[in-house]
């Protein structure tokens, strides 16, 4: 599913050369694989989950998404990627206080056109995935921060994407919420072979993925 090759993204800075937040990145991800990026903070693993998301693009290198070459992609193309092909999870959970529940998790479907009855009959069915049907209706703020991300998770599956990525999806999480938030994690990839990409700070969560890429100063190190 992704391929890139030596990819580079350098941030230009107003005195000096510019900082390279990543430098010559080589990874590949099979479809259906539940993968970990680890490293410490700083090293580029937000950068590389960005390029991978069609949210920026590298200042050098190729990107292969389902073997086509998307390096070079305009804005509107990356844009149409990133709406039909991909779901993101974030640990803030990046949701709209002022709507509720079905209306956050719907909110995909009708970027990309879908009619608001049918858009709320197939966010229903997700919501009752991720054990939120009897609380649909409520304003996100009445949430505890478990049930946010998992409207956050509702809302990444809404566009059935053949990718998901979580960026810390549990680091504003207590055990108790991070254990069902990677139980749902790992339903959904089993049950669909969706792959998902999900950068980590915790180590113990990383392990039960299928395979951990570590990256320091901007380059794989493992």
């Amino acid at each position: 599913m992704i391929k890139c090759l030596n990819l580079k993204k350098i941030y230009p800075l107003k005195a000096g050369a510019g900082y390279a937040a990543l430098q010559g990145v080589d990874i590949s991800v099979e479809k259906g694989e539940f993968i970990s990026i680890c490293g410490p903070s700083g090293c580029g693993k937000s950068t590389l989950l960005n390029i991978l998301g069609f949210l920026d693009t590298p200042s050098e290198g190729r990107y292969f998404f389902e073997g086509n070459d998307v390096s070079g992609f305009d804005d509107s193309k990356r844009a149409f990627l990133r709406r039909s092909k991909v779901g993101f999870v974030f640990q803030s959970f990046n949701l709209l206080p002022k709507l509720s529940v079905i209306e956050n998790a719907m909110l995909p479907l009708l970027y990309l056109g879908k009619k608001r009855k049918e858009a709320m009959e197939r966010t229903k069915a997700i919501l009752d995935k991720v054990g939120l049907s009897a609380k649909a209706e409520n304003d996100v703020m009445e949430l505890s921060g478990g049930e946010r991300q998992r409207v956050g998770l509702a809302r990444a599956l809404a566009n059935e994407p053949q990718m998901l990525l979580a960026d810390e999806p549990t680091g504003n999480l207590d055990s108790q919420n991070s254990a069902q938030v990677m139980d749902l994690l790992f339903d959904i990839n089993r049950s669909s072979k969706m792959t998902i990409v999900m950068v980590t700070h915790d180590n113990k969560l990383a392990q039960m993925t299928e395979r951990i890429i570590r990256i320091k100063d901007g380059k794989v190190e493992k």
